[in-house]
């Protein structure tokens, strides 16, 4: 069972999105937020069906791990992993994370992106941390590089539209960690 819900490096916070963030990440969504998150429209409908999906997901201790990113007392983006995707090893586990408008820039998703890592410590059997990033959006492939990932190249990402990085999660085995 994960037990910390929340990680702080003193300047970004992440803790886990709930419903109660709704009007504050509609407000601050604008096209690309909205153009580079897998899967999103921005629509009130969708969002909020996101956020109640995350607050379930939290609740059964994952797959999921959706997190409000914390900036100044505010909500600044949000950040997301998932393990036991179909297209990732069972020992990886995928970021997607996205900043509002006026927090970009300040190297705040590069420590909302190194939280998470650390937070993936404590997922059993994760030991890998996978970005895979638009060929189209070299911000986002430059927090990543920033953050310590490097380029993945496999059999696995061979053919993928998307660049993929990657990054350990621990310096210890994810077997020995219990």
């Amino acid at each position: 069972m994960i037990k910390v819900l929340y990680s702080d490096d003193g300047v970004v916070m992440l803790r886990p999105l709930t419903m109660a963030d709704a009007d504050a990440h509609l407000a601050g969504q604008d096209v690309e937020y909205v153009t580079w998150l897998d899967g999103a429209d921005g629509t009130e409908a969708t969002e909020k069906r996101r956020l109640a999906d995350a607050e379930k997901a939290w609740e059964a201790g994952g797959p999921t791990f959706a997190f409000a990113i914390m900036s100044e007392g505010k909500l600044a983006g949000t950040i997301t992993a998932e393990v036991g995707r179909e297209d990732l090893h069972d020992n990886q586990a995928d970021i997607v994370y996205g900043l509002y408008p006026d927090t970009r820039g300040r190297g705040i998703a590069t420590r909302a992106v190194m939280l998470m890592v650390s937070f993936l410590d404590q997922v059993p059997g994760i030991s890998e941390a996978v970005i895979r990033v638009s060929p189209a959006n070299p911000r986002s492939r430059s927090v990543a590089e920033r953050a310590g990932f490097e380029p993945l190249e496999t059999e696995q990402t061979a053919g993928s539209e998307y660049e993929w990085l990657s990054s350990r999660v621990s310096l210890v085995p994810a077997e020995a960690r219990g």
